[in-house]
């Protein structure tokens, strides 16, 4: 019954720090993460081009997107999960 109760603690105290410390920051992707997203448009762009024969809508976005917390994943959604050793 402890683990419960430090895990419900636990991700009620994540998602008070998501909602209210992330939200006072404006965080932004990393430059080898633009350069990134970069290559896979450019790709993405070029094999629409060589199959559909210019048919593919080309868009431009070269700055920085913007990052937050993210909750969505299999380490947060799995603590519940784990035994309670007594």
């Amino acid at each position: 019954m402890q683990f419960q109760a430090a895990t419900k603690s636990l991700t009620a105290t994540i998602r008070h720090f998501l909602n209210k410390t992330c939200e006072a920051y404006i965080t932004q992707e990393l430059p080898k993460e633009i350069a990134a997203r970069g290559r896979r448009t450019a790709a993405l762009a070029a094999k629409r081009n060589t199959t559909r024969a210019g048919k593919g809508k080309a868009t431009s976005e070269s700055g920085p997107a913007r990052k937050r917390l993210n909750l969505a994943t299999y380490k947060y959604h799995a603590l519940a999960d784990y035994p309670e050793n007594d």
